[in-house]
């Protein structure tokens, strides 16, 4: 295009600037005056460009160094998450040597709840000055089925298995899962105030929930579990068994309710 339009505009032409005056090509002339404004252009876009690579560069910087602190929390992860497995099976162990584990799902025994409820309140009105101490929250939980008809014994046997396994993978590091193995769970937490026990427990319903559990012959079985709480602080002094009733009350008044429903009392 730059040829043809030098071939068709070869004409001579009068340039005057200020006290100069030269005879050129049209074309030359114009292809001069293109090429001067680009090389302006240029020249008036190099500080942005020069100001865009530095932020670029900086930022590259700042993204290297974010994925080198990630991969460093996420190795100090699992390094925790591995001592917690070690010492969580350290304890089951001990605790199945001494007799208190449920042998169909393994976790605790529900017969040492209010053994464990009642120290955990001891503890609760002695540490005083230990904020993981500062409430004591009790949750029962009933599953059942959504669909109980067809489901055979062993099959329930699984069920309840699967399930425990459910809660275990997702409960908080600080509490304990206790099971009778017929179905019914419980599970003790400390340290949380009402709306972060409410958070908890509706937590704990939505894993099992909407987690279906699949049998061994591949058939999905959706479960229902309604949930009770009670949760005990400092300012409301309370026995074990007071705590394990209420617990029970709103079990009782959560299935009352329907399906999947959640009830929590502070005592």
């Amino acid at each position: 295009m730059a040829i043809l339009f030098a071939v068709q505009n070869n004409n001579l032409v009068t340039i005057n600037l200020l006290v100069w005056q030269f005879r050129q090509s049209l074309a030359v002339v114009l292809l001069a005056t293109l090429a001067i404004g680009v090389v302006i252009g240029l020249l008036v876009s190099m500080p942005a460009l020069l100001r865009r690579n530095w932020r670029n560069s900086r930022f590259k910087r700042q993204v290297d160094s974010l994925e080198t602190q990630i991969t460093t929390a996420q190795q100090d992860l699992t390094a925790q998450s591995e001592k917690r497995g070690a010492m969580r099976q350290s304890y089951s162990t001990l605790l199945g040597s001494l007799g208190l584990l449920d042998g169909l799902t393994g976790l605790l025994a529900q017969k040492s709840l209010p053994q464990t409820v009642s120290s955990l309140l001891r503890r609760l009105y002695t540490e005083v000055e230990d904020p993981h101490y500062r409430s004591v929250c009790l949750f029962l939980m009933q599953a059942q089925p959504a669909d109980s008809t067809g489901i055979l014994e062993t099959q329930e046997k699984l069920l309840w298995r699967a399930i425990a396994d459910i809660l275990q993978q997702n409960a908080a590091v600080d509490s304990w899962l206790y099971s009778d193995g017929k179905g019914q769970f419980a599970c003790t937490a400390a340290g949380l105030d009402e709306k972060q026990s409410a958070d908890y427990g509706e937590a704990l319903q939505a894993f099992v929930v909407k987690n279906p559990v699949r049998l061994q012959d591949d058939s999905i079985v959706e479960m229902n579990l309604s949930v009770g709480g009670a949760i005990a602080s400092r300012s409301h002094p309370t026995d074990a068994a007071t705590l394990l009733q209420q617990a029970a009350e709103a079990l009782a008044q959560a299935q009352q309710r329907g399906r999947n429903r959640f009830r929590l009392v502070q005592v």
